[in-house]
């Protein structure tokens, strides 16, 4: 039997199939003229947020807030957690061929020494193949060349300084005679930090301030490379902190956020973005180098964020499993270590502390009700001197009936009408309540200090990444007529659906020319 490409896929497959291939289901209530697909929840209604509208001439289909056009082939990229083929790792042609050759009932040939021979073939990262711009930080000059780069994100200036050893703009001068330049992040493997093994690539925003080009440099080993900072430039083998994020962009924004609270021992840890889909080899060559630090897991607050904490719990614990989502959004954890055993979790609302409990992984991760306040501490050695009003409820209630005896016992004292028996009554009080806080900070902070444990960090409810809760970018509120409105408004802007599809196509060829 022929084998089938893109173009077949494309031709087909109809979007909406793949929609309810994904675990969408029609939105009636929007109508027939533009299809709309909603995901619902464990509790049978519609989850808030999470909607695709289908486009006019029916090939492709976005996101309301987010008005970016998927094809066949590009949603199955952008969302693989979506699909029962998807695993940690997997290339992101092979998926796309797994599932639509599943959707049009075609066998896959399997053709190892093909692969075998194309990965032979690939010509592995060379830096010397680019031109490197740096940013240095006494030189103004330079500095502006990375506005463009920076402004859309929010990024500031003394952020961008924090960092400025770990990043810089790649020139490259394309076959075609076009010469593109990037913003690069340098990606390094956790057992080899001086030899760089790939770039993680932005391009500069358009005029509406959106990225249009994010990728890997040619050559790329993104199974194990991934950029490392730390900005106080400890070895690895020193540090207490590890952050994961998906992105830099998003590294930067938490260090950005975190840091005007005056947490400087951020700067004494390490920020790690995968790029992207993190692999199990990434997580194992770091936990390898880092084995008695917390590892915070900062990955966006989406579907795909929620498998990769969990993927990474499972690998911290030495365990032999496989991982996936169903089409009805169910996770599917098959674990082999010792024995097969099965589980099949909700994901929606997502309890990391839950899901972590039944996989037998609650003795690797903590609960980070107590991250905020110990990263407040103005002395690290002082485990008092942090902000109060970051304390979880438990210990704030301590703190509240210290404090309030504290007042009462300094007002009776210098009031001069309280007798000296009463006084004493009231000083045992104080003794007795800042007793309880004291013992209470300390098993709190000792449970805290304990080493190599998990934190699951997101960002807030409201946002997806940490990149939008920097630029407070929460995620839209959806109206009942979004699809007729957001049709309308593109239309009357002279960028119809079809414009738009002949745009990313431009795009998508461009960047793979250069970039593949």
């Amino acid at each position: 039997m022929a084998e089938l490409n893109y173009e077949d896929f494309k031709n087909r497959i109809n979007i909406q199939d793949l929609l309810i291939d994904a675990g969408y289901i029609q939105n009636l209530r929007d109508g027939l003229r533009y299809p709309s697909y909603v995901k619902l929840g464990s509790d049978g209604r519609r989850l808030r947020g999470d909607k695709f509208i289908v486009t006019a001439n029916g090939l492709c289909c976005f996101r309301p807030q987010v008005q970016k056009n998927y094809n066949v082939i590009s949603f199955i990229k952008e969302h693989p957690h979506f699909f029962s083929e998807y695993t940690p790792g997997i290339n992101g042609d092979r998926l796309v061929n797994l599932v639509c050759n599943r959707l049009l009932n075609h066998p896959v040939d399997q053709r190892p020494t093909v692969v075998a021979e194309r990965e032979r073939l690939r010509r592995p990262f060379n830096i010397n193949d680019y031109e490197r711009f740096d940013f240095r930080k006494e030189d103004w000059k330079s500095q502006k060349a990375f506005y463009p780069y920076f402004k859309s994100r929010g990024i500031n200036l003394d952020t961008q300084r924090a960092f400025a050893d770990n990043f810089f703009i790649a020139i490259k001068k394309a076959d075609n005679g076009k010469t593109y330049s990037n913003l690069s992040f340098p990606l390094r493997k956790p057992n080899d930090l001086n030899t760089l093994v790939g770039l993680e690539e932005r391009s500069r925003a358009n005029a509406e301030g959106k990225t249009i080009y994010k990728g890997m440099a040619a050559g790329s080993n993104a199974s194990e490379g991934m950029w490392i900072v730390c900005p106080a430039g400890k070895a690895l083998e020193e540090v207490k902190d590890v952050y994961w994020f998906e992105s830099a962009f998003d590294a930067m924004a938490f260090y950005q956020i975190n840091m005007r609270k005056g947490l400087s021992q951020l700067e004494r840890s390490i920020f790690v973005s995968t790029s992207g889909n993190p692999s199990i080899q990434q997580f194992k060559g770091m936990l390898a180098k880092t084995p008695d630090a917390n590892h915070h897991l900062c990955f966006d607050r989406d579907r795909a964020g929620y498998l990769f904490a969990i993927n990474f719990a499972l690998t911290k614990a030495g365990k032999t499993f496989t991982t996936n989502v169903t089409p009805k959004g169910k996770l599917v954890v098959v674990d082999t270590t010792d024995k097969y055993q099965r589980y099949e979790l909700n994901l929606e609302p997502f309890e990391f502390d839950r899901i972590a409990k039944t996989l037998g992984l609650d003795n690797q991760t903590q609960r980070n009700d107590m991250a905020e306040y110990m990263e407040s501490l103005q002395k690290k050695e002082d485990i008092f001197s942090g902000d109060e009003y970051l304390l979880p409820p438990d210990l704030l209630k301590a703190y509240a009936k210290y404090e309030s005896a504290c007042e009462e016992y300094h007002s009776a004292k210098y009031s001069r009408l309280v007798c000296k028996e009463d006084l004493e009554d009231i000083g045992d009080e104080l003794k007795t309540a800042y007793e309880a806080y004291k013992v209470a900070m300390k098993n709190a902070a000792s449970q805290y200090e304990s080493v190599g444990k998990i934190i699951y960090q997101p960002c807030g409810k409201e946002y997806k990444d940490w990149n939008d809760r920097l630029l407070d970018k929460r995620i839209a509120e959806e109206e009942d007529n979004t699809a007729d409105k957001t049709s309308e408004n593109s239309v009357a802007a002279g960028n119809s659906p079809e414009e738009r599809d002949e745009e990313n196509n431009e795009v998508e060829e461009r960047t793979y020319h250069f970039h593949r």
